[in-house]
């Protein structure tokens, strides 16, 4: 079975006019819950589901005994579990900190290499139905446009943070906005990136000036 991603736009500075730079994300599936997996590890290694619950409480057992004992445990080829601490208060001079305000924070898995590379799969674009769905607009394509024409008459230029706020869209998607419409000649781009603008059509101010 084949990994399903999409893209995602990686968070940009507030004025950065640019295009965002876009990074793959895995699309969740399912999540294989405990007993599905002991029944899994039972039908392929003969072991009775009953023996493979032991395994997995002594494993338990023994790996929250060590780890509160400071130790790292290696979960055979998967990874290694530790343990952060946490200071209740922030920390200027090592000479005024109790015990008392140091505590347990959380447990961490770090992943062996041989492990990372046999998760390795095959992976596919996500089709349309599938995608990672955004926070977006609660207003139509349609007003969003009428919202857009309607501001560029009382204001000189919008840029794409501007517009954002406006329609409610995030930083991506109000990108795809203003350079579709620019695309379909309905607004025009002045400037350069990062000072890129948006602003009306030119035959347009002019016919409205005469």
């Amino acid at each position: 079975m084949s990994v399903l991603y999409d893209f995602m736009p990686l968070p940009s500075k507030e004025n950065d006019e640019n295009a965002p730079r876009l990074y793959p994300k895995l699309i969740p599936y399912q999540t294989v819950s405990f007993n599905e997996l002991t029944q899994k590890i039972a039908a392929h290694s003969g072991l009775t589901k009953g023996n493979v619950l032991a395994v997995m409480d002594e494993i338990e057992h023994w790996a929250t005994q060590l780890l509160s004992e400071g130790r790292r445990v290696q979960i055979g080829n998967i990874g290694t579990l530790s343990v952060s601490l946490k200071a209740d208060t922030e920390v200027y001079d090592k000479s005024e900190v109790h015990a008392q305000s140091i505590r347990f924070d959380k447990v961490k898995m770090t992943v062996s290499k041989q492990f990372s590379k046999q998760c390795y799969g095959r992976v596919l674009r996500a089709p349309s139905e599938k995608k990672v769905k955004q926070s977006s607009s609660a207003y139509s394509e349609k007003e969003r446009l009428a919202m857009l024409q309607s501001y560029l008459e009382t204001h000189d230029y919008i840029t794409r943070t501007e517009y954002g706020n406006l329609t409610g869209l995030l930083k991506y998607k109000a990108w795809q906005d203003l350079n579709k419409w620019v695309d379909a000649k309905l607004i025009d781009i002045a400037g350069r990136a990062p000072h890129r603008v948006y602003v009306r059509r030119k035959e347009v101010k002019e016919k409205e000036e005469k």
